[in-house]
């Protein structure tokens, strides 16, 4: 009697261990989304030594940006494009950590499924049962499951902790997988986001939750296009010039001082390194860490150059071996040389549009205010440049959601920008005459891709390490004779040679037989045994 109250009151106890771990799992999921709870916002306040950049006036992809963390764009997820260095990253760290990360998860994409969920796992606090005494006795399901299974069942009891945050504070959850470009370019890394794309449909449309996806590379956008219904793309672009020589100037001051921007602006180094570098936040951060921040310009576009000439370089005289990657190589640096053409074009377009009618270079219409201006504030200095900020306000000022309109979201340029070529898929596809290449460079950080199809340069250092390459004397020549070298090595590769050596009577080839062994049909070749006859009866006529 003893022992079976004894196996009741166990069996009781296990049962209110099940129930109570239920839902102490939905309970920790709900406070993942805690203020203060994201490990990133820890990792984000020890950059303190780093140069925080305010950009003005503000970009409108970071007024979306703050919408979204806030909760305040439900029923539609995103996908944020954008070259890396860009400012995607930094501007959702710094939209979290303006609201401590009050009812957002983040994690980083990876390689490996597996490791995906593990990061997936650990940002919604979900311990993949591991914590479960069942497992003790060996009750746990979890051992056979593949990625895929795993990350379907904390989808799942994601799905019931989402509801109940939704419902309890009136505002969606935020969920983001930052450089989903890093998924493998396979069947695994689009079954991964498939599983991940489903679900934010499915939350959006209940308006529980917000999934963001972030992503360097088009084939992620082209991956969720296909079954999206209720996704919107936000494409980060570069600065323009107005914004980036401010920014360049607040981080030129924040690391060397006042006294070496004043400096700075005084020989014109500023406008050379936007010149040099163009918009890109990260870039011009690395610059102005530099002392000489012209020789920091020229050696990235140095090393850019070498990396480039590492992975696309032509040979001349190249082996056979290497008819494949020469083919790649060269049908990349069309693309590149055709880009460094449109460039020059376009810098020698702006520079005769900046002549008055005199034929003298007009500062005025170029805003050149590092030149005209040398205020006591070092960055007051770019207060002059209004007509760049007004038409900047005027795109600032527009709803907030038209961030994401596909007529908005176009790359142009403003007065004095450095120009930046781009064309489109279609263009590049008959100028490299190899279209499946195009994936691989961008995929490499040598070009990029927006939504809009236009293929342009991944970064400013790099369009310009495609004109230092293009122009050196007769480059075109060179590349011409290594395409003239892979058609000769694949015409000799389609050549077959084939031997006939003499049988039978006479070079007789004996081609079909009956049952009986009789000939049907022979062949005989020209020059064969005849000719030797012929030489025998010369030889005898002779004698």
């Amino acid at each position: 009697m003893g022992a079976s109250v004894g196996v009741v009151l166990l069996g009781c106890a296990a049962m209110f261990y099940q129930s109570w771990y239920k839902a102490r799992v939905l309970k920790k999921m709900e406070m993942a989304f805690d203020a203060g709870y994201d490990p990133v916002l820890a990792l984000a306040k020890k950059s303190e030594k780093l140069a925080h950049v305010t950009i003005e006036p503000m970009r409108e992809e970071e007024e979306l940006v703050r919408r979204i963390v806030e909760g305040k764009e439900a029923g539609r997820y995103f996908l944020i494009l954008g070259s890396k260095g860009s400012g995607k990253t930094t501007a959702l760290v710094d939209a979290m950590a303006s609201i401590d990360a009050e009812g957002c998860a983040f994690f980083e994409a990876h390689q490996t499924p597996e490791i995906v969920v593990d990061r997936f796992s650990e940002s919604i606090n979900y311990s993949m049962n591991r914590d479960y005494l069942g497992n003790l006795l060996g009750l746990s399901d979890q051992s056979g499951m593949t990625a895929y299974q795993a990350l379907e069942r904390a989808l799942h009891k994601l799905e019931k902790a989402l509801q109940r945050y939704a419902t309890n504070r009136s505002r969606p959850a935020v969920i983001i997988m930052n450089s989903a470009h890093l998924l493998p370019r396979d069947e695994d890394g689009i079954k991964m986001l498939q599983l991940f794309q489903q679900r934010a449909e499915r939350w959006a449309s209940a308006g529980c939750a917000t999934i963001v996806f972030t992503s360097n590379d088009y084939w992620v956008y082209d991956t969720l296009r296909k079954n999206s219904n209720r996704m919107d793309t936000l494409t980060f672009k570069d600065l323009s010039r107005t914004q980036a020589m401010r920014a360049l100037a607040e981080c030129r001051e924040q690391y060397w001082g006042s006294s070496k921007l004043s400096q700075d602006i005084a020989d014109g180094v500023l406008e050379e390194v936007y010149q040099t570098v163009g918009g890109r936040i990260a870039l011009l951060n690395k610059i102005a860490r530099r002392e000489d921040m012209r020789k920091a310009a020229e050696q990235l576009i140095k090393d850019d150059l070498a990396w480039l000439l590492s992975k696309t370089g032509i040979i001349e005289d190249h082996d056979d071996d290497v008819m494949d990657e020469q083919k790649w190589s060269t049908c990349s640096w069309l693309l590149f040389v055709e880009l460094a053409k449109r460039q020059k074009a376009m810098e020698e377009e702006a520079s005769i549009a900046l002549l008055d009618p005199a034929g003298r270079y007009s500062k005025d219409s170029a805003t050149n205010v590092t030149a005209q201006h040398h205020l006591s504030s070092p960055t007051a200095v770019f207060e002059a440049s209004v007509k760049g900020d007004s038409i900047i306000s005027k795109r600032s000022s527009l709803a907030q959601d038209d961030a994401t309109d596909p007529t908005h979201d176009v790359e142009f340029s403003l007065p004095g920008d450095v120009p930046n070529p781009s064309l489109t898929w279609g263009e590049a596809r008959q100028v490299m005459t190899r279209p499946d290449f195009i994936l691989d460079l961008d995929h490499s950080n040598i070009i990029s891709i927006d939504r809009h199809h236009q293929v342009r340069a991944d970064s400013m250092p790099m369009l310009r390490a495609f004109r230092l390459q293009a122009e050196e004397p007769e480059y075109e020549e060179k590349l011409e004779s290594v395409m003239d070298r892979v058609s000769a090595i694949e015409s000799l590769g389609r050549t077959r040679e084939l031997v006939w050596k003499e049988q039978g009577n006479k070079g007789k080839f004996v081609i079909r037989q009956d049952n009986k062994g009789r000939e049907l049909e022979s062949w005989r070749l020209l020059g064969g045994d005849d000719r030797l006859e012929r030489q025998e009866d010369v030889a005898s006529g002779m004698e």
